[in-house]
């Protein structure tokens, strides 16, 4: 296990706020109006009772999850409240009183928002670390706040690897029409995906 340096933090950090940038963009041209993306803090951490404690408290949380595949391993999970989901709905659709109907264009926005997320994050980790990765299918679930933590301490850790380590960042999505989220991005990178920004940088 070998730990980051100050250099190498900030390189994986620019990553994420470039891959920001430029999803952005096309959330914006999704939405038909300007959004910015930003990270409000970004933290890199191998302390899983951090990442527990840095989770979002609501009772019921909107978990989005791409399984990162080709050279590295990794994963990414998105995490809304149902208050932010229902403002990216209201932001991007036109109102529906059929809450079914609702729900589901909420979930695939929010599906194709995390794609359009992950995507530009992993594209710039890729063209960086000159690796060939990608991003999975995007896999939405509502869960409690206690299963989203279980899921994301636990996954991939029974495969024999590092956990590896957390980037969790804070993030605020701005929209030209006033609104205001702040959902939260979490990425899971298994020790070999360190160890070759550490080797690049």
């Amino acid at each position: 296990m070998s730990y980051l340096t100050t250099v190498e933090r900030n390189v994986a950090a620019d990553l994420l706020t470039q891959g920001y940038i430029k999803a952005a963009k096309s959330f914006s041209l999704m939405a038909k109006q300007e959004i910015t993306i930003k990270p409000t803090s970004i933290e890199i951490s191998k302390d899983d009772l951090k990442v527990i404690k840095s989770i979002k408290g609501d009772d019921e949380l909107i978990l989005i999850t791409t399984s990162i595949i080709g050279e590295l391993g990794g994963k990414s999970y998105l995490i809304f409240n149902e208050q932010e989901s229902r403002a990216v709905h209201e932001a991007c659709m036109p109102h529906t009183e059929d809450e079914y109907a609702r729900t589901m264009e909420s979930e695939a926005i929010l599906k194709e928002l995390d794609n359009i997320l992950s995507a530009a994050v992993i594209t710039e980790f890729s063209n960086y670390l000159d690796t060939m990765i990608f991003g999975d299918v995007p896999i939405l679930s509502r869960s409690n706040q206690a299963a989203v933590k279980n899921k994301i301490i636990n996954d991939f850790n029974g495969d024999g690897s590092d956990s590896g380590y957390f980037m969790i960042a804070n993030t605020e999505f701005e929209f030209q029409n006033n609104t205001h989220l702040k959902p939260q991005f979490i990425w899971k990178l298994a020790e070999d995906f360190m160890d070759k920004i550490k080797l690049v940088s």
